[in-house]
């Protein structure tokens, strides 16, 4: 417990820490640009430890290790002096927008790289197709019609390529009716359905009562297993176990983990024929259940052009739910307990970490993603908030007055200040049930 509570909290400082820290680069790279002068960058927040001058700018590091932040000169209006063109305010409008949205930027692109970095590495990923294995009685999907066998075709007009697909649409729309396009026997059909909304380990999701079943068509045989000993090879086809008929992979699993000291009798189809082989027990936990047969999978890999361009759509996807998911908050279909708060983001941060680096760079160009845009958007305090503001003066060719510009800043704040205490409550609340649960 102590050992993943260290492990929490160092994924946490390290990738909110580094992603806030690109976040406040990018103000500060443009704020040099369009010579503006700079009096702090800090990496941290609160009492400055250490660091040095360099110019007007004073580059410190601070007692608290969650991002950074860059101060100005003039940023704020009642410190701007007028004629002094070296100050945020005195400069035009197009440069301060820039200068503002160059920090939401960098998360975007931060999230566009990591995504295409991870595609470039390649990841080895297991064949899962749209094809429902299982349907739990008196769940949303069993209520909806759908039926082991069925492939999804598209949800709510999204296309479905595999499984993750769907996982992730269902999960993110919790009470939301949801338009499903499947296929039957050959025949197309339509049906809605509604998620139920669960307590996961990660927060409240959508369930809808599926899985997915693995084909069951064998990978590859780990060598010197039980079933490499037993004869068994990459691409045979599981028929029956002990004479049970096996529809999906998982069937397979299922009684061999209720007979893990047994050997088990194994029908396959290969080359047209129809083979049986028995597969002794292992004392190997490792294998006690697989026994060494692995699942197909698929070894995603692209080069450099091809990954950006698969980046810019997964990261245009993403950002298409993260929209749906704000969406029904305002429709009052979703649920701020929905939203993760420092705990959950630390507990998750710490089990991608757990998982490996991999897990890690995919986790943060999640969150990068999401910081840029929620960044964007036009609450004051935040960069989208300041931006509307330009705009609507841009717009008004006018400056709004500084008392103005005081009441929207602290109504900004004030419900920014609002919406963070009910989410840290959220995450509090949720995180003591689930330790006082187990």
């Amino acid at each position: 417990m102590a050992q993943n509570f260290a492990t929490n909290i160092f994924a946490f400082i390290l990738v909110l820490g580094f992603l806030i820290f690109a976040h406040e680069a990018g103000h500060f790279m443009f704020a040099k640009l369009f010579r503006v002068r700079v009096l702090v960058f800090s990496f941290g927040f609160g009492k400055r430890l250490f660091g040095f001058r360099k110019g007007d700018t004073d580059y410190r590091v601070s007692l608290i290790p969650l991002g950074g932040y860059v101060r100005m000169a003039g940023d704020n209006p009642e410190e701007n002096i007028a004629g002094n063109d070296d100050e945020f305010l005195s400069k035009p409008k197009w440069q301060r927008f820039l200068i503002l949205f160059a920090g939401p930027f960098m998360n975007v692109l931060i999230a566009i790289v990591f995504v295409a970095a991870l595609a470039m590495v390649g990841t080895e990923q297991l064949v899962t197709k749209p094809i429902i294995g299982e349907v739990l009685p008196n769940k949303p999907a069993a209520k909806a019609g759908l039926q082991t066998g069925d492939r999804i075709l598209r949800i709510n007009n999204e296309q479905v390529d595999d499984f993750d697909d769907i996982r992730m649409i269902v999960s993110m729309n919790a009470g939301s009716p949801l338009r499903v396009e499947y296929e039957r026997n050959g025949v197309r059909r339509t049906t809605t359905l509604t998620p139920d909304r669960e307590e996961s380990e990660f927060g409240p999701v959508g369930r809808a009562g599926i899985g997915y079943g693995l084909e069951p068509v064998i990978g590859r045989i780990e060598p010197g297993s039980p079933a490499a000993v037993a004869g068994l090879r990459g691409g045979d086809r599981i028929l029956s176990v002990n004479g049970k008929p096996v529809r999906a992979l998982d069937d397979y699993t299922a009684t061999s983990n209720d007979l893990k000291t047994k050997p088990l009798t194994v029908a396959v189809a290969r080359g047209g024929q129809q083979l049986t082989f028995t597969i002794p027990a292992s004392s190997d936990e490792k294998l006690a259940v697989w026994r060494g047969v692995i699942p197909q999978t698929k070894l995603f890999k692209l080069s450099l052009g091809p990954a950006l361009q698969y980046s810019v759509e997964e990261n245009w996807r993403m950002l298409k739910y993260a929209f749906s998911a704000i969406g029904r908050l305002f429709r009052a279909e979703g649920s701020v307990k929905e939203l993760s708060g420092p705990i959950n983001i630390a507990r998750i941060s710490g089990e991608m970490l757990r998982r490996g680096w991999i897990e890690v760079i995919g986790l943060m160009a999640m969150i990068s993603l999401q910081l840029g845009i929620m960044n964007l958007l036009p609450i004051p305090v935040l960069d989208g908030g300041h931006i509307m503001i330009l705009l609507i003066e841009g717009i008004a060719r006018r400056d709004l007055s500084l008392r103005v510009k005081e009441r929207i800043q602290q109504l900004g704040f004030a419900a920014l200040a609002t919406l963070m205490i009910v989410v840290l409550y959220n995450d509090v609340i949720s995180n003591v049930l689930r330790l006082r649960n187990g």
